[in-house]
């Protein structure tokens, strides 16, 4: 997984060579949930939204008048709260509550069409895949049962593990990056997104998938980059060479 997000890390530093890149950054927040399948024992299972959010940079990447690639590197909060019970056999049934909290490095690839040209006020729709790796995250857990005939009710909050031995959830994510927006002539823009995980993270039997969606803003810088190329475009110069005949 390692050498996955260092290849991206390389991919990021391509646009750099493009006089015609901008730059810029956003920061957003939402809810953040899990599709969360039990597995085998579960008699009930139910789970709850948490505050999520994401931050980060972005390189936006003229490939013509219409179409960006934007590709960058930012944190994201992720994660849910649950409640679950599993009766395994007489001697061994419980109640669980649990809140699990996830921060993500990600690294981003999205694919923008833009209305209108640089310089003014257009909308904008975002399609992309987003490889993501868990940084750090709590897993917050309050129990209760029987165990051979004798109770226990027990709590803790400790550290999510990643890596080979990761706990509760697997360490690496992919997710869709759905977006629609509006950029302003200054550069300034706020966008609606959704990002739905491809990648089953769960672990033991049961299905969990990310799910993130909210509201971000952000600012481009170099909006003005291309916008006397892109208003020349714009003319109709099929009569020049007339004239000069």
């Amino acid at each position: 997984m390692k050498n996955i997000f260092f290849f991206m890390l390389c991919l990021l530093s391509m646009p750099i060579a493009r006089a015609q890149s901008g730059y810029g950054f956003e920061a957003g927040l939402g809810i953040a949930e899990m599709h969360f399948a039990p597995g085998p024992f579960y008699t009930s299972a139910s789970n709850s939204a948490i505050l999520g959010g994401k931050l980060g940079g972005f390189f936006d990447v003229d490939l013509n008048h219409k179409f960006y690639l934007q590709v960058g590197l930012r944190i994201s909060r992720q994660g849910d709260q649950r409640d679950f019970s599993y009766h395994e056999n007489d001697s061994f049934n419980e109640k669980v509550t649990q809140t699990i909290t996830l921060g993500y490095a990600e690294v981003p690839f999205a694919l923008l069409y833009k209305t209108g040209i640089q310089g003014k006020g257009r909308v904008t729709f975002g399609i992309g895949v987003t490889p993501a790796y868990v940084l750090a995250g709590r897993n917050k857990l309050h129990a209760t049962g029987t165990y051979g005939g004798v109770a226990y009710d027990t709590s803790f909050n400790i550290a999510v593990i990643t890596g080979k031995n990761a706990n509760p959830v697997g360490s690496f994510d992919l997710g869709l990056d759905l977006s629609a927006g509006y950029e302003l002539g200054t550069g300034l823009f706020f966008k609606a997104f959704f990002r739905p995980g491809i990648n089953d993270i769960g672990l033991g039997g049961e299905s969990d998938k990310n799910r993130l969606w909210g509201i971000a803003g952000g600012y481009i810088f170099g909006h003005h980059r291309n916008i006397n190329n892109e208003g020349d475009d714009l003319i109709d110069h099929s009569d020049v060479g007339n004239e000069k005949k």
